[in-house]
């Protein structure tokens, strides 16, 4: 990266982690295929093994109880669970009911777009104006519809952070859901890990997915937990690969780096970085008031992020202002063809005169003190020139 430009998109994409740049720098690539039976190939069945048993490790999880299978990222997890559980109700004569929220990632939200069959459908989780879930009403209306259909199978779409505002939506919150029967809770965990103190406590849920890229290994891979109670029926089939949960050759460079990525992870305060996260939030907000624009800051919230708005020019343009300053961040929603597109969040907070305004800055897993000034003076710039514009 230029050192001379601020990033501050690790939402979007982290940097690589340490270890990862540096085996990348070492040249010890393993490149032979995990399946073939030579030596190169039982050398990357290895890594991809050593890397499997770590992310049981890390997560406190069991190959005895979960099945754990690499994928390209949480968009192919989202739509591998709404495809296995759609099959698992057609197969077995049931409905299946697909929820989630209007703030969910986009990839999950696109599931109502795509025809599963008439035995599925769906259902809007509920959130209130603070963005919170509110389980009390959401289960109360899955109650009522598995008393009209008893057998209905119900796949639960939880988001744990979320990407633009990092708000944490606790798992024990999940917990009343357990009354439910046929209910199958898919944590959407992208945002967790390195960000809030117990990303790897994964105490509550079926299935947990993430994507390597968010947190310093390579893009384009990602995996997911699930347990071994769940149906599952494969998105890919193939060659039978990983135990015919997802065929198709590993991504094994991208498996090792998933691995050495998360052991970074193990060593970093979480703690900390919030502190630096509090006294960061007190600047935005001091240098928004009075008409500038505002924070959207729901506690408890990730270490690493703050999702604020302008109040009179648009997030393609802002985005625009600041990277002329060196300052790189993303805007609150989606954008496509350089056009703002009016953000979920802000309309769920009944701000939608300024759902195109929204703006989130994000930074890595560590935050000095140092870091915190330098961001600090380049906004403190940055505003200036907003407020005289």
């Amino acid at each position: 990266m230029n050192p001379d430009r601020l990033y501050l998109d690790f939402n979007a994409t982290s940097p690589l982690s340490q270890s990862v740049n540096d085996w990348l720098k070492s040249g010890d690539f393993v490149f032979a295929n995990p399946a073939s039976q030579h030596t190169d190939g039982k050398a990357s069945r290895k890594q991809i093994n050593e890397a499997r048993d770590f992310v049981f490790r890390c997560f406190n999880r069991s190959p005895a109880d979960d099945r754990l299978f690499f994928h390209s990222g949480a968009t192919e997890a989202f739509h591998t669970l709404a495809h296995s559980l759609s099959e698992a109700a057609r197969l077995a004569g049931k409905d299946l009911l697909i929820c989630f929220s209007r703030i969910d990632h986009p990839a999950v939200t696109s599931l109502e777009n795509s025809y599963f069959g008439p035995h599925v459908k769906f259902f809007e989780l509920k959130r209130g104006a603070d963005l919170r879930y509110l389980h009390v009403e959401n289960i109360s209306h899955l109650q009522d519809r598995k008393e009209n259909n008893p057998e209905l199978l119900i796949l639960y779409h939880h988001l744990w952070v979320h990407n633009e505002t990092g708000q944490v939506s606790p798992l024990e919150d999940l917990r009343p859901l357990r009354s439910l029967t046929d209910l199958i809770i898919h944590v959407d965990a992208v945002q967790a890990p390195g960000k809030i103190v117990d990303w790897r406590n994964l105490s509550e849920g079926d299935a947990w997915s993430f994507s390597s890229h968010k947190f310093g290994a390579l893009k384009g891979v990602g995996f997911t937990l699930l347990r071994s109670s769940v149906p599952f029926h494969p998105l890919f089939l193939g060659g039978g690969q990983q135990a015919n949960q997802r065929s198709g050759t590993e991504n094994v460079m991208g498996v090792i780096s998933t691995h050495l990525a998360l052991r970074d992870l193990e060593s970093v305060d979480v703690l900390k970085t919030q502190g630096e996260r509090t006294r960061l939030l007190h600047f935005f907000e001091a240098q928004l008031a009075g008409g500038l624009g505002g924070v959207i800051d729901e506690a408890p919230a990730a270490s690493n992020t703050i999702y604020f708005y302008l109040s009179t020019v648009t997030s393609d343009i802002a985005l625009a202002m600041f990277d002329l300053s060196g300052i790189e961040i993303s805007a609150g929603s989606a954008c496509a063809s350089g056009t703002a597109r009016p953000s979920p969040v802000l309309i769920q907070r009944g701000l939608k005169d300024l759902a195109r305004n929204g703006l989130r800055v994000s930074w890595g897993f560590v935050l000095t003190a140092e870091k915190r000034v330098q961001i600090e003076e380049r906004f403190l710039l940055a505003f200036a020139r907003l407020r005289a514009t």
